[in-house]
């Protein structure tokens, strides 16, 4: 048999003994800190010589981490390799699970401009769940929570008239825009840049929305979609 037959064989043979619909590409890796990042865990695999890997995307479940995340390999001839590797992964002293899973869906809020996600949001497209929260842009779009449930998607691009957003334009979204009584709401914001969505990241984690109209009452959480 020659090489590519054998290598042919074994991918079958691994797609064989998978559960129904699970890829023999696709790994879950359960049990890693909620504040990891995709950065950490290549960090992690590159020093365990865990190779094979193409990509890290976290898990989001309403835009907060799971602790899981989707790792995509190279092809199926070295799930067993890969598997057996992560089995005698330490994460800060605690073990790691890696299972095979099903593909993780393709992320549905794509580059579709303002109104694309505005109406995206109302039909409650973005969930926030699953890879990569079920969105694209990655490492340059925030989660802010804690904005008054009430505030209009104006008045927000007016808050953050300082930041340069994705396109020179408000590419800002309410999530959860469906609910009619809420105190506060959650925000989505897509910046130009990662350095810009650092940069809204420190000027307004853990600050008070407008304190001189409303003092403490609404305090600003921004977290970084990784």
């Amino acid at each position: 048999m020659s090489a590519v037959g054998a290598i042919r064989g074994s991918s079958l043979g691994t797609a064989k003994s998978l559960p129904k619909g699970h890829s023999p590409v696709h790994v879950r890796l359960t049990g890693l800190p909620r504040t990891s990042t995709p950065a950490d865990i290549t960090r992690l695999l590159a020093r365990n010589n865990v190779h094979n890997i193409t990509n890290v995307a976290l898990d989001y479940y309403r835009f907060e981490p799971t602790g899981r995340a989707f790792l995509t390999l190279t092809q199926p001839s070295v799930l067993p390799k890969v598997l057996a590797a992560l089995k005698q992964l330490r994460f800060f002293g605690h073990p790691l699970i890696p299972r095979t899973t099903k593909p993780p869906p393709e992320p549905r809020m794509r580059s579709r401009g303002l109104k694309g996600r505005e109406e995206a949001s109302e039909r409650s497209i973005i969930s926030g769940t699953g890879s990569q929260g079920g969105i694209t842009d990655v490492g340059r779009s925030v989660m802010l929570s804690g904005m008054p449930g009430k505030i209009s998607t104006e008045a927000l691009r007016r808050f953050l008239n300082n930041y340069s957003l994705m396109g020179g334009q408000g590419e800002v979204v309410k999530i959860d825009s469906n609910l009619k009584v809420s105190m506060t709401c959650r925000v989505l914001v897509r910046l130009s840049s990662a350095s810009e969505a650092f940069r809204l990241l420190r000027n307004l984690h853990m600050t008070n929305y407008e304190p001189d109209a409303w003092q403490d009452k609404y305090t600003i959480r921004a977290q970084l979609i990784t």
